[in-house]
């Protein structure tokens, strides 16, 4: 690893994870979501080989983020699993030391459980991750419950965070009112079993949460932009 991670790289707003079909990347590209992630930790049910994120993501155009989910990877793999995988950035979940990752060639997401330790492990990873993935502390990723939103608004203020934990069109509006994060991350709630997503679900709630994102003080137009 020679090159810093890029940590004024612009958050994505919409991600959707846990992608394991080619055809359900192309959902997600046609909801338009603008980042979109693979889970590579094989005692996941969306755990998908290495080489196979490569042909996930062959179609996905340069402005939309492709993510490698990991647990645990250390940081001499880092390489080979770029080289071999193809994607743009990587979400890192488990036990990784946030200076052993200061010279990723491509941006890191921290996944942070929303607890307790949340708030020592953005201090941790600041300058070091581009963003935050704010999720439930029971497990690495995909458990579909949702978070503390007192907790999670908290952490959100603290650095760009996207939010993640068991979100759907219908529960994206309110866990965004009360969070205000950067982005929103789903994977298991948009399901019809797991690595298999449900298309109208993806669709709905790439439109909700757009729209709820939208509706934020912070993303709202100013008068001369309405103008």
């Amino acid at each position: 690893m020679n090159s810093p991670s890029s940590s004024s790289q612009a958050l994505p707003q919409i991600k959707v994870c846990g992608l394991a079909r080619l055809e359900d990347v192309r959902v997600a590209l046609a909801a338009g979501a603008d980042a979109l992630g693979a889970v590579h930790y094989p005692p996941s049910p969306r755990s998908v080989e290495v080489e196979a994120m490569a042909a996930l993501f062959t179609e996905v155009p340069a402005e939309v983020l492709t993510v490698g989910v990991v647990v645990d990877l250390a940081p001499a793999q880092v390489e080979d699993f770029l080289a071999r995988s193809g994607v743009r950035a990587l979400q890192l979940c488990g036990a990784q030391q946030a200076e052993a990752w200061a010279a990723c060639p491509v941006p890191v997401l921290r996944r942070i459980p929303v607890d307790a330790s949340g708030a020592a492990e953005v201090e941790a990873w600041r300058g070091v991750a581009a963003g935050f993935v704010l999720d439930h502390p029971r497990s690495a990723g995909g458990s579909g419950q949702t978070v503390d939103f007192q907790l999670a608004a908290e952490l959100a203020t603290q650095a760009p965070c996207l939010l993640a934990g068991g979100l759907s069109a219908g529960n994206a509006p309110e866990a965004i009112e009360a969070v205000r994060p950067r982005g929103v991350d789903a994977s298991s709630r948009l399901e019809l079993a797991p690595g298999r997503k449900n298309p109208a679900a993806v669709y709905a709630f790439v439109t909700a949460a757009r729209a709820a994102l939208a509706a934020l003080p912070s993303n709202s137009p100013s008068p001369s932009q309405r103008d």
